[in-house]
């Protein structure tokens, strides 16, 4: 009787151990980790911002982690050690479409949901991509040319030649800026790699091979957010004709820099995204997938056309 008794009791504590396990694993904090192309592009600053307070407000933790250059290599070996930690979800903006599709498969074969955000990589097996529409944005950014410079000759500043989401956006540029109207000076669109230092050096080089250039179209804010002065001293005479409208620079993101850069009439047009709601989207949809729910495949975050005219606003 001693003996049934004992292993009665045996069982109890046993059956207790498993309800508490279980009981842990389900409070154990999901961890979600957000890959950008690169930590050192102040563009993700908000993006950083918009995930940590989602993650905060609804329970999970956001893991803000990527590479500290530009470099597709140094991207995926940060996913590669993702996987191996057993996040709970990923999005990432690949530097590269094609680099990360190998990287993206091995964490779905581990049963971990990725996303991408900002950039895309469609040939991945991602299940969905937040943020803009990136030939719809690029397609803004063409109108404003045109309407301001009816014709002329131009060139194309970007980060990287395979980033998915520029190359939409230059696509969409020059739907409205490729006829026989426009002259696209040789070699554009010039890649900067994502660095603000590398896209002044361009300017200073295309004005001087260019001397009858009439605009820049920048597919990313690099040398306007990165390095407002050098850019003022790199377009150096061209800003009264900027000012008049007979040079026209056009550029994405609405970063502050570049807000004050408008306001005092340095360049035209900004085609705003919004990284805030990128960050926050990319922790909700990820959150969602970890809850077995189905998300759609395209989360449009939005654009912002700023000018002249509601500058002001956006400052505030």
């Amino acid at each position: 009787m001693k003996s049934t008794t004992f292993l009665l009791a045996a069982g109890v504590v046993s059956l207790s151990t498993a309800a508490l396990t279980v009981s842990n694993a389900a409070d154990k904090q999901r961890v979600f980790a957000l890959v950008p192309k690169t930590i050192s592009v102040p563009f993700y600053n908000d993006v950083e911002r918009g995930c940590a307070e989602e993650a905060k407000k609804i329970g999970v933790q956001a893991k803000f982690t990527g590479p500290t250059t530009a470099d597709a290599a140094q991207q995926v070996q940060v996913l590669q050690d993702l996987v191996s930690q057993g996040v709970d979800g990923i999005a990432v903006a690949p530097m590269d479409a094609d680099s990360v599709i190998g990287v993206i498969s091995q964490a779905r074969k581990k049963g971990i949901p990725v996303i991408t955000f900002d950039s895309d990589s469609p040939k991945a097996d991602r299940i969905a991509f937040v943020g803009t529409n990136n030939l719809g944005a690029g397609e803004e950014g063409g109108k404003a040319f045109k309407n301001l410079l009816p014709k002329g000759k131009f060139a194309i500043i970007t980060g990287g030649l395979a980033a998915a989401n520029l190359n939409d956006r230059i696509k969409g540029f020059r739907e409205f800026v490729n006829s026989e109207n426009y002259t696209e000076v040789a070699g554009s669109p010039f890649a900067c790699n994502d660095d603000a230092s590398k896209a002044i050096q361009i300017i200073q080089d295309v004005l001087t091979r260019n001397p009858d250039l009439n605009g820049f179209f920048f597919s990313g804010g690099w040398p306007l957010f990165g390095a407002p002065e050098a850019y003022l001293k790199a377009i150096g005479k061209r800003v009264a004709d900027i000012k008049n409208k007979t040079f026209v620079v056009v550029s994405f993101d609405t970063l502050t820099e570049e807000l004050k850069l408008l306001k005092g009439g340095y360049c035209n047009v900004l085609i705003g995204q919004r990284p805030y709601a990128m960050g926050v989207k990319s922790i909700d949809i990820l959150n969602e997938l970890a809850d077995k729910k189905s998300v759609p495949p395209i989360v449009d975050t939005g654009v912002d056309v700023v000018d002249s005219s509601n500058v002001d606003q956006f400052l505030k």
